[in-house]
């Protein structure tokens, strides 16, 4: 997984320009956000990383930010299922890209957690801050 996740985010689409190619690994991230809209056949999730990019943009050059967010839009979802959810859930991430583009999402373990098919993903939101250095 960790390979899959590195390549999709290593992207220039993604997060590639502003990590110089290497993205977090997912066990630097965590999952802080998920939002599924049946409106729209979407999935949202959103993850916080200390592991602050190497090449910013103007606007967060000369700020004292050290914490980085971004969301990943996941759409045409499918097969969508929910077996529970909570602290153990979001520390586990896998993500599978296959031929075609599309994506198998697994949060959690077999037992519990959320499993979902995208058609495909993008980076929606990306922002740089300054977080308190407690846990």
């Amino acid at each position: 997984m960790s390979a899959e996740w590195s390549q999709l985010l290593a992207s220039a689409e993604y997060l590639g320009e502003l990590y110089d190619g290497t993205p977090p690994p997912t066990d630097a991230c965590d999952l802080f956000y998920v939002h599924i809209d049946e409106r729209e056949d979407s999935v949202t999730l959103g993850f916080d990383t200390r592991a602050f990019p190497v090449n910013l943009p103007p606007e967060w050059r000369g700020k004292d930010f050290n914490a980085f967010e971004f969301h990943l839009f996941f759409t045409g979802v499918t097969g969508l299922r929910v077996t529970g959810w909570g602290a153990p859930e979001a520390k586990k991430t896998a993500l599978t890209a296959h031929d075609g583009g599309h994506f198998d999402v697994n949060l959690g373990s077999e037992t519990s957690g959320i499993t979902f098919r995208a058609a495909g993903a993008r980076l929606s939101r990306t922002r740089a801050y300054l977080a308190s250095n407690n846990p």
